[in-house]
């Protein structure tokens, strides 16, 4: 029995580094949003060179599935749940295409969850930040 368990937990940590990994080999610079209606495209962050040492940027796509004060969730296209912190003080800031362009949320603004996002994060450690949430934007495997 006690095997059996090791096994079963061996393979879940095999699957999530393989996941974890995968999220860490992906570009820095943001996947061109796709989805029936065309998008502009997400703004790049100002140029700079973060360092060696210092946490890596990573895109996350998929449907957004909870949003909280302090966390969201969001659900990629292949099934995995994807749960990223939200920084304080209204610096996870989220956006929406408004007349053709994006637009910051004000930070008191309502998410309503369902809809696709494309998620900016930074990876520390094991958890992920999140920076920027496109709402409506898709990012990532399709």
């Amino acid at each position: 029995m006690e095997r059996r368990q090791a096994v079963r937990w061996s393979a879940w940590g095999l699957a999530l580094a393989v996941v974890m990994l995968g999220q860490a080999c992906r570009s820095s610079s943001p996947p061109a949003p796709t989805g029936p209606s065309p998008l502009p495209p997400i703004p790049p962050l100002p140029t700079q060179s973060l360092g060696p040492g210092q946490p890596p940027l990573i895109w996350v796509g998929g449907t957004l599935t909870d949003v909280t004060t302090d966390r969201l969730e969001i659900t990629e296209p292949f099934g995995s749940v994807v749960r990223l912190a939200r920084l304080g003080n209204g610096a996870t800031a989220f956006f929406e295409v408004q007349a053709g362009a994006w637009h910051r949320l004000a930070a008191t603004t309502p998410v309503a969850t369902g809809a696709s996002v494309c998620a900016q994060t930074l990876m520390d450690g094991t958890n992920l930040l999140a920076l920027r949430v496109f709402l409506g934007a898709e990012c990532g495997p399709a």
